[in-house]
């Protein structure tokens, strides 16, 4: 509402479309004072929400692009480091040991089989009845040696030794027993001895050699094993001790 005459300047208490007093046309002042204080468009609030939607969605777009990304690379680098893992390639590396063989035995034959239990029982009751029979007091020792019990075959051994000692065969064998078990300073013994009753005993110098690996002492090794070799470079055992000598340069 206009409240005065901007003509005359007389007080308006209503709505008039004229002036009372002078007649001034009142309406296109009306017109003119809506004009000047109606709020904004609303059309532009709205297209400046819209802006500002758009480029929240684009943000938005842009961080699920790097989220995305990242996932990525993390799902590669997981999927690496799994092949690298089980490929092995960073587990400690094996350190280099020497190679140690079972010392070679006089008695080729192995495994536990039932005829050979049945003859090591066959054989305990001959030798419990006549405990002086040698030959079956040694059968008995090398049927336990092939079968694994080593223990029991040194038993044997010994009582046959007793009176055969210069059976340096038997010695070696028992040697290997002894081996086994990993009482590596009785199998040195032992096999020292057969060499004492048998200098040129090819077996008893590689398997001196093989046990010495075994306890550390590499350069008694290659002096038993080239010992071995001079005694007969051409036969079986002694392309055998070569074999070792080699391979443990």
């Amino acid at each position: 509402m206009v409240k005065f005459c901007p003509e005359c300047g007389v007080k308006l208490d209503k709505d008039y479309a004229f002036c009372p007093n002078c007649g001034f046309e009142l309406v296109k002042v009306r017109e003119e004072l809506n004009k000047l204080y109606s709020p904004a468009p609303k059309s532009k609030l709205v297209q400046n929400t819209e802006k500002r939607k758009t480029h929240s969605s684009q943000i938005l777009q842009k961080n699920l692009k790097i989220n995305k990304l990242f996932v990525i690379i993390g799902g590669l680098i997981l999927l690496i480091s799994v092949i690298l893992f089980t490929s092995g390639i960073f587990n400690t590396p094996e350190v280099s040991q020497p190679l140690v063989q079972a010392p070679v035995e006089n008695n080729q034959k192995s495994g536990v089989d039932l005829s050979n239990m049945n003859e090591i029982k066959r054989l305990e009751d001959q030798v419990s009845a006549n405990p002086d029979d040698s030959q079956a007091q040694l059968q008995l020792a090398n049927l336990k040696h092939d079968s694994g019990m080593f223990e029991s075959a040194i038993v044997n051994y010994k009582k046959y030794l007793e009176t055969n000692p210069s059976d340096a065969d038997a010695r070696v064998d028992m040697g290997v027993c002894y081996f086994s078990l990993k009482n590596y300073n009785e199998a040195i013994a032992e096999m020292k001895k057969a060499i004492q009753y048998n200098p040129k005993h090819q077996l008893a110098y590689i398997n001196l050699g093989i046990v010495s690996v075994s306890a550390g002492s590499f350069d008694d090794a290659k002096k038993y094993w080239q010992k071995a070799v001079d005694l007969d470079p051409g036969s079986e055992n002694g392309l055998k001790a070569k074999e070792l000598l080699e391979s443990h340069k």
